[in-house]
């Protein structure tokens, strides 16, 4: 089985710049739920203590940030699907069964990482989104846009519906979650080991679990464009297709100008909906994501498109290379910091904006510095081992000088 690493010239940097962007703005997402009850905070998704410069910072991240960036992953799920299954299927390896093993580890540790870290683990929902897309490889074009246009239309139809439901004030229950927030900030900072997965398990899981069905929704149109454009070799041979590009970064900006502005207006209540106003503005939050992805994904393909901008976007290409290893390395940072340093429910976004750059900034270093040794991530190449079921080389060989 041939198992040899890919070489730089077998490497797709452009997707490696976007996957590098995207894990940039994951980390800003979830800072907030690192370090802060979100789950059972008002519906603002502020913390209990916060300033004007937090409000400012969090209609940044909804107008620019929320929702805008694990659409980018899901796309990127999608193409990379599509790439490892051809690969696979071009070395005649048994790409199913590998396909089917690499899947099942991404959601064993997509589990590993809801249950004994963060709740808001992404991976085992793309584990479970991932095995309905393998129905999908064989499928016509045509067929498997038409599935990725039918649910995603569908679910933002229902979305459309809620912003027309009158808001019903009975329905909050602002004190229950006021005593939630309290006593999750309490665990969190104060808490043995024990009393903080009994409060996991009683309060967050159940949250999380309730809307799984939704999240497996939401990211598998995502997944079959992503696979569509992989397909189409949108993403590796982009000079051939700079006019489809330029199409879509024209379109979703178009599109994208009107979906953020109405989040402003929507705050400061210049705009009224029959919904909640939290409502409207998650709403339209979710609707400028899925606009603003594809902005964010053409505007990048477009600039990849050009040397200079190639080598600018190095840094990013070396964290997206080791995507699954950060992401989860962000967790377990964030984790240490607020469970270490009892500062859960205490730090604001301001603060919490400048740990995410630091560590970011990290990563990248650590990033450059890792693979300048070895072909993949520590977490990437145990993925590929279990993926191949053999044990693939990691440490590069270093290079003899040649005799003078």
């Amino acid at each position: 089985m041939n198992t040899s690493p890919v070489t730089e010239g077998e490497r797709i940097h452009q997707l490696d710049v976007i996957r590098g962007f995207a894990l940039f703005g994951i980390v800003l997402v979830n800072m907030p739920t690192f370090l802060h009850p979100v789950l059972f905070l008002p519906a603002e998704g502020l913390p209990v203590q916060h300033t004007v410069l937090d409000e400012w910072v969090r209609l940044f991240f909804n107008m620019f940030v929320q929702t805008k960036f694990y659409t980018i992953f899901s796309f990127l799920f999608g193409a990379g699907f599509y790439l490892f299954m051809h690969r696979a299927e071009q070395k005649q390896l048994p790409m199913k069964r590998m396909y089917g093993r690499r899947i099942l580890v991404l959601f064993t540790v997509g589990i590993l990482h809801f249950v004994f870290l963060w709740y808001g683990d992404i991976l085992h929902t793309y584990a479970l989104a991932g095995f309905i897309l393998l129905l999908f490889y064989r499928k016509q074009q045509r067929t498997v846009l038409r599935w990725a246009w039918f649910l995603l239309i569908i679910y933002q139809l229902m979305m459309l519906l809620i912003l027309l439901v009158p808001a019903d004030p009975s329905l909050e229950n602002q004190a229950g979650k006021a005593a939630l927030v309290m006593q999750a900030i309490q665990v969190y900072q104060d808490g043995t080991w024990s009393e903080w997965m009994q409060f996991r398990m009683t309060h967050e899981f159940p949250i999380v679990l309730a809307n799984e069905p939704f999240a497996v929704i939401t990211v598998l149109p995502l997944f079959l464009f992503g696979f569509t454009a992989a397909r189409q070799g949108i993403i590796q041979r982009t000079m051939d297709h700079l006019s489809a590009i330029k199409r879509v970064w024209w379109t979703s900006l178009v599109m994208s100008i009107p979906l953020v502005g109405m989040i402003p207006l929507l705050q400061a209540g210049w705009i009224v909906l029959p919904a909640a106003k939290s409502t409207s503005i998650t709403v339209f939050v979710g609707w400028s994501g899925l606009t603003l992805c594809a902005f964010y994904i053409s505007s990048l393909l477009l600039l990849c498109s050009r040397e200079q901008w190639r080598k600018r976007f190095s840094s990013l290409a070396f964290v997206g290379r080791m995507a699954f290893t950060n992401y989860l390395l962000q967790t377990v940072v964030f984790v240490f910091i607020s469970r270490v340093f009892a500062v859960y429910g205490t730090v604001s976004l301001v603060t919490g904006t400048f740990i995410c750059l630091i560590l970011f900034a990290g990563q990248v270093a650590f990033s450059r510095w890792w693979l300048s040794r070895y072909y993949y991530g520590p977490l990437e190449w145990v993925w590929r081992c279990l993926t191949y079921a053999n044990r693939v080389p990691l440490r590069k060989e270093k290079k003899l000088q040649p005799l003078s």
